[in-house]
Parts: C-alpha cells; structure tokens; sequence
C-alpha cells in the first residue's frame, strides 16, 4: 500500500500540478497590485470581518467576503473608487434565518443602509448554531492571532501572527485535498496559515482546526496540506512567489525548511486527550516527516473557548 506522501508525490506528478500552481500565482501575480490597492479603498467594521479568498483574488474584478463569526453576511465590490455592499439573495436569506436581519441589495459602503447594516451585528446574538461552527472557530483564532498584545490567546500563544493576503485573512489555496484523510487531486485550503517564532527562528506554521469534540481525519489532513505546501514552495519557476510574496518572507525558498503542522482541538476528556496524543505519536512513527530536505514537524494544540486559550501550548 502506498504511503500518504507516495500518493501525494503521485497525484503531483500524474495531473501536472506544478503547472497548475504556477497559473495560479500568475494570477495572483498579475492582480497583485490591483487586489491590494482595492483594500484600501475602506475600513472594517467590527465586529463584522473582511475575508479574501485567493479566487476572489484572481478576478480583475475584486471583491471581498464579509463575515459575521466566520459566517458570510454580505460582499464588498471594488470598482475604482466605488465601494459597494452587495448583500445577495442568498445571504439575505442566511442573514434571516440566524440573525432576523432583514436587507437585500447592493449599497454604497458609505450610505446609511449601509452604516445600518453594520450596526445590527453590534448587538445581535444568532438564533441557532452557524452554519459552519469550524468557521466560527477559525475566526476566533484569526482574531487571537492578529492580536499584538500580550494578552494573545489569554496569555497562552505567543510570537504568531496570520498570513494575510491584501491585509486580509484568507485560506490559502491547495490543489490537493485531504478533508477525507486521503490526498484527491481537487481543491484543498489551509485552516489557517501562519508564521511563529521571531528573527530567523521563525517557521512557517499551518493550523488544522477543528470544532469542538471532533478528530476526524484532523492528522492526515494536516499532514497532506504540510506535504503539498512543500511541494508548492519547491514548484519551479514560481516557488519562491509564494515564499515572499504571499506567505511574507524576505529572499528565496531556503535550501532547508521546517514547517509545523498544528491540529487544533478542544477535547474535553482528559482520557480522549491522551488517546488522541497517541494516535499522533503512532502517525509520525508510520509516515515519512522528510520531503527531501524539508522537514514536518506535527504538534497538537487542546484550545478552550471563552476566552480563548491554548493553555499547554503546542504539544
């Protein structure tokens, strides 16, 4: 039987995705400076939030997502100077159905309608569980991150900060997935995407989440989104595209890389806790942690939520 990363190699090799990689950050290169200039045409408002999806920002036509608890309320259109909310018949309905919040159309950023579009998420409270209570928590985790005080994480995470795209959170695109714990050639994303450390000792670091009292597939997809972003980094001629201008870093692709891959879950049996950290410890003996000469490194982080705190760290 194949290995994880046999398979992985594979699948890059059979459906040519160094070509695949490479149109995307053509792309992304083209409309670099167009996407960040749009960013800068408006402010967010809390507690609402500005996403960007790498597709969004392929399109000469740019636009943003934004979200409520990592739930999306509504888009933003950048025209030149012209900023619109666009709030679709589907998230007029999603916007009814978990928050009574009643507005369908397209408005200027700066109108009334839309000033009080913002302000009913000042106090609103959502009738029912999110959609996607993953998203809920990634959100959360994005906020803890960005934070620059020492307060980050209830005192328990420090010395990480999120990749931003344009400023803006985003998930950061794959070409393999791995949400069924096995790699597909199809669309993958990374939770999360960060760097952690300071000066030279900081590392690339990539966070599986997953919403509380669940494990599912959490080390193997981790693991398949660590290989296939090494994979991406090595891809030619636009590997180090993605080093510099995407994830942050000054230079090249260094000769060696270590990247962490965190599984993040809230697990409140100590007893499962234990047994999850075995079944890591069972995976890193069974799985190759070397992609050349890059190295995984695989932790596991045991969150609680309100407030939010990762009380042992990485583990």
């Amino acid at each position: 039987m194949m290995t994880l990363l046999e398979q992985i190699e594979g699948h890059w090799t059979k459906e040519a995705l160094d070509d695949k990689v490479a149109k995307w950050a053509k792309q992304l290169s083209d409309n670099e400076d167009t996407v960040r200039e749009a960013a800068k045409k408006f402010h967010e408002w809390q507690p609402l939030r500005v996403y960007l999806s790498v597709t969004r920002a392929m399109n000469p036509r740019v636009s943003f997502s934004l979200r409520y608890q990592g739930q999306e309320v509504a888009s933003l259109a950048v025209k030149g100077h012209d900023v619109n909310l666009v709030i679709s018949r589907e998230n007029a309905k999603n916007n009814m159905e978990y928050f009574q919040i009643d507005k369908q159309d397209k408005f200027s950023w700066k109108s009334l309608d839309a000033v009080t579009f913002r302000k009913e998420f000042k106090n609103v409270r959502p009738l029912k569980a999110l959609r996607s209570q993953e998203h809920r928590v990634e959100s959360e985790f994005l906020k803890e991150m960005a934070n620059d005080t020492s307060k980050k994480f209830n005192g328990t995470l420090k010395n990480i900060r999120p990749v931003l795209l344009a400023g803006c959170p985003f998930q950061f695109p794959l070409p393999i997935s791995g949400n069924t714990g096995v790699p597909r050639p199809g669309k993958g994303n990374i939770d999360i995407l960060a760097r952690r450390g300071t000066g030279k000792g900081t590392r690339i670091s990539i966070w599986e989440l997953k919403k509380p009292g669940t494990t599912a597939h959490a080390i193997e997809q981790a693991y398949i989104y660590s290989v296939t972003l090494i994979k991406m980094l090595r891809s030619k001629p636009w590997g180090d595209f993605w080093y510099k201008n995407i994830i942050g870093f000054k230079g090249k692709v260094p000769h060696k890389l270590t990247i962490e891959s965190v599984v993040a879950l809230s697990i409140k049996s100590e007893g499962n806790r234990r047994a999850f950290t075995s079944k890591l410890k069972e995976f890193k003996a069974a799985n190759s942690l070397k992609v050349g000469n890059d190295t995984i490194k695989l932790y596991v982080a045991y969150y609680e939520e309100a407030p939010l705190r990762v009380p042992k760290g990485i583990q």
